[in-house]
């Protein structure tokens, strides 16, 4: 099947999020991606969440969030600290069309990589530089976490209960708004040169794709002079508007009523008829006035329910409900089992991971959908495909560089990371629970 982006080639320097989860969507409507890695310092992600929790044998090649990020790429290592590696960066991007990176501006400095030197080696180049703060203003060359960009966004400002300090999502969320805002903005300048032969440099701002998603604190202020606060889970003019304890540990469903008539619906299908006549939940104003009293009988009546047993009670009268999902309710999900939105993928048999299911795409393409054709790439997997069919270099200089170890497939002075112990991880609070059986029950529903 022709995928709307084959034939698009992409050389990516990407680490962690940002990039590499732009590229992989890219990759996934036919682009070809080829992933610069080098073996003297590796992506954080070939480090973290191991397969099977261990450091034995090529541990680099089974990091489960570096596969998640990374499928249907090819692995090219060059130590760009070699001229002979960084000149063969620059022949693959001669020939390639879009260059995407996410390191400071410095570092694309230092190297030669930035938009105007690459114009001279391909003018019609697209080239993406995804930084914490963007490639020019003051902040430019400030090193960049997602906690550091979700605070500086704002978001951070107004996310957090009342009366309580700022709070950060566990995930670095403002990676993930830059790679979406990133595809939408690589296809675009795609779709400029395609109309007039004229490629572009795309900076992006990784703080600002997340402050685009927050602008009523900024208009609030504009149009009102007023500072928002944070409300926790609470809705200025909805009540009830939370999440609240349901049957089970750590169970939870999040329930919104909007209007009078919600209400009555809630209170009927809870059996709490009782509620509908309380002279305290009469009407919207006073559930809003009155809301601490609204959470606190919600919260007492809703413990006893199973979470998506009363999600599905609250829907079927018009309530907006919905249990809160955990990492496995979510990969067992029905709703998304049936949609497809888990992908089965191969791994390599170097590695010894069986196929593994991974989440694919939100949206769905009814005559080009993509699919995962091929998992993350081990380490170097590609350097004799990418460097002699490419850019045509020989077998013997091949096996230079590879002897130099300036191309490889192994880390070149990497400490194995240590894993705790599961029970020690459970001890500790960083997770609730974990289960021996889990490769029976990923066969069981995936196989």
């Amino acid at each position: 099947m022709s995928l709307p982006l084959s034939g698009v080639r992409v050389v990516e320097m990407g680490q962690l999020i940002a990039i590499p989860h732009c590229m992989k969507l890219l990759g996934d409507m036919g682009a070809q991606v080829i992933r610069i890695e080098t073996c003297s310092r590796l992506d954080n992600y070939r480090l973290q969440s191991i397969y099977g929790n261990n450091a034995d044998g090529d541990y680099w090649d089974r990091a489960a969030n570096f596969y998640e990020q990374n499928r249907n790429k090819m692995s090219l290592t060059l130590d760009l600290t070699d001229e002979t590696c960084l000149s063969a960066l620059k022949d693959l991007i001669s020939v390639s069309d879009v260059f995407a990176e996410n390191f400071t501006p410095r570092v694309m400095r230092n190297f030669g990589l930035e938009y105007e030197d690459l114009r001279k080696i391909r003018p019609d180049i697209i080239m993406v530089s995804s930084t914490g703060y963007g490639y020019v203003g003051p902040w430019s060359d400030f090193g960049a976490i997602g906690f550091t960009t979700e605070a500086a966004s704002g978001l951070a400002s107004i996310t957090g209960y009342r009366d309580g300090p700022p709070t950060l999502p566990e995930i670095p969320y403002a990676d993930y708004t830059a790679a979406e805002h990133t595809a939408f903005a690589v296809m675009a300048a795609l779709v400029h040169r395609a109309n007039t032969g004229e490629g572009q440099f795309i900076d992006v701002s990784q703080s600002e794709t997340l402050t685009s998603t927050i602008p009523e604190a900024m208009m609030d202020f504009t149009v009102n002079g007023r500072t928002q606060g944070r409300i926790g889970n609470e809705h200025p003019s909805i009540s009830p508007h939370g999440c609240y304890p349901c049957a089970g540990e750590d169970s939870w469903i999040a329930i919104s009523a909007a209007t009078d008539e919600q209400w009555r619906s809630l209170c009927s299908a809870m059996h709490k008829d009782e509620w509908a006549e309380d002279v305290r939940f009469e009407d919207a104003a006073a559930r809003v006035k009155n809301r601490t009293d609204v959470d606190s009988v919600l919260s007492a009546a809703t413990g006893s329910w199973d979470a998506h047993q009363l999600m599905r009670c609250l829907q079927d009268v018009g309530v907006a409900a919905g249990a809160v999902l955990n990492g496995k309710q979510l990969l067992f999900d029905p709703h998304l089992k049936a949609r497809g939105f888990y992908e089965t993928v191969e791994h390599d048999d170097n590695t010894g991971m069986p196929p593994l299911p991974y989440s694919s795409r939100p949206w769905k393409f009814s005559r080009t959908p993509g699919g995962p054709h091929t998992a993350a790439p081990t380490l170097g997997r590609h350097n004799r495909l990418v460097l002699a069919e490419h850019l045509g270099l020989s077998n013997d200089a091949i096996s230079r560089l590879e002897e130099s170890g300036v191309v490889g497939k192994r880390p070149s002075n990497v400490t194995p990371p240590r894993f705790l112990p599961l029970d020690e991880q459970l001890d500790r609070g960083l997770i609730i629970s974990y289960e021996d059986d889990y490769r029976q029950q990923l066969r069981s529903q995936y196989d």
